[in-house]
């Protein structure tokens, strides 16, 4: 899980490519307060991005993510393990 508030999910780019999950996005959020005797103005904006190295067992093709209420959740699955299997012998 990821804390991205005021962070819509177009504004957010995963990539996986060899083994390293990327997350990078742009944050810009802008919030205005008026009163009688004050205005007050708040301006958060800026780039981010965090690498994550994921093990040889992560499934790449399933891997997933959905954004909901400033939180981002990437779902990695771990591959099937093989099971082991007989093998006869020719001869």
């Amino acid at each position: 899980h990821a804390d991205v508030p005021g962070v819509e999910a177009k504004d957010i780019d995963i990539t996986l490519d060899n083994g390293v999950l990327t997350l990078k996005g742009q944050r810009t959020f802008d919030k205005q307060e008026e009163t009688q005797n004050y205005r007050r103005v708040e301006r958060v904006r800026g780039t981010f991005l965090r690498r994550f190295s994921l093990p040889d067992a992560v499934d790449a093709e399933k891997v997933a993510a959905k954004c909901k209420d400033g939180v981002l959740e990437v779902i990695v699955p771990k591959r099937e393990s093989a099971q082991p299997r007989r093998i006869a012998i020719e001869g």
